[in-house]
């Protein structure tokens, strides 16, 4: 069975038009559908009438998407556990499909899948893992000023063949399938991240235990991103990135880095606050 979990905050359209076309196109497959009401005070009661075989949890506070997640996967009872970010549209049986997959791919710890845009083009949805060069160069904005810088082009995989199913360092949070070995070996999402590099942590503790990360070219579903978001300004964004990132820094390369982050991070305040003059949101 796939357990879906889904983390709402302030985006009740988007789990409603999420759960139209997961429960349209999944079907010959055993799940269940958490979704997570993380404090944003939305009232979710029409989408419990809508869809009564979905189970609604509530949280009085924002736990951030690791901790949204989190309690969801307390309550799971799949042998996968599928991450399914709110908006996300399906147009085929994708979750049927991972399964499949994933049944088959035993030494797969974590799955993701072809995320395309709403007009149907590719998205960028898998990287290499961080280091602490290609995250400095996008903390000081040098990215949008040398657009060929190679640490950065290696990160963002700039040459990845999509067409091609391959093991990869790091999938995108938005379709995140669990093995639930994994959960009983290394834990639950690190909730100490409240936004962002959540699950560049959890790949990254996953492949030090052994399992594989999965790009699957032949499973796909739409992605519009950022809807969680998209109404927050640009600074505050980035300030909850830069926070997330130290607390990366610190798990995967030691206190020195991360001392090098804290140093510098009143410099990449003020960046990310020129940022958002130029991109308000």
């Amino acid at each position: 069975m796939v357990s879906i979990v889904t983390v709402n905050y302030k985006t009740a359209d988007y789990v409603e038009r999420m759960l139209e076309s997961l429960y349209k196109h999944t079907f010959g497959c055993d799940f269940e559908v958490f979704i997570v009401e993380n404090g944003s005070g939305q009232d979710l009661s029409k989408l419990e009438e809508r869809f009564p075989q979905t189970k609604f949890i509530y949280s009085k506070q924002n736990l951030g998407f690791a901790g949204g997640c989190n309690l969801a996967i307390k309550q799971a009872k799949g042998d996968f556990i599928l991450l399914v970010n709110p908006d996300i549209q399906f147009s085929d049986a994708a979750i049927c499909q991972i399964q499949e997959h994933m049944r088959r791919d035993t030494d797969v710890g974590i799955a993701g899948i072809s995320l395309r845009n709403m007009d149907g083009s590719q998205q960028e949805c898998v990287w290499r893992f961080p280091t602490p060069l290609n995250q400095l160069l996008i903390l000081f904005k040098l990215h949008h000023l040398f657009l060929n810088l190679a640490p950065y082009r290696a990160w963002k995989m700039r040459d990845f063949d999509y067409s091609q199913t391959a093991d990869v360092d790091q999938v995108m949070g938005a379709f995140f399938c669990i093995r639930r070995e994994v959960v009983d070996k290394i834990g639950m999402l690190d909730d100490g991240f409240f936004l962002w590099y959540e699950e560049v942590d959890f790949c990254r503790r996953a492949t030090d235990a052994g399992w594989k990360v999965r790009y699957y070219a032949d499973v796909c579903a739409r992605h519009k991103g950022g809807s969680s978001f998209d109404r927050v300004a640009t600074y505050q964004k980035q300030r909850v990135l830069r926070r997330s990132l130290r607390r990366y820094m610190k798990k995967h390369f030691g206190t020195g880095t991360w001392l090098l982050f804290v140093v510098l991070d009143p410099v990449f305040a003020v960046l990310s606050l020129v940022a958002s003059v130029v991109k308000p949101m």
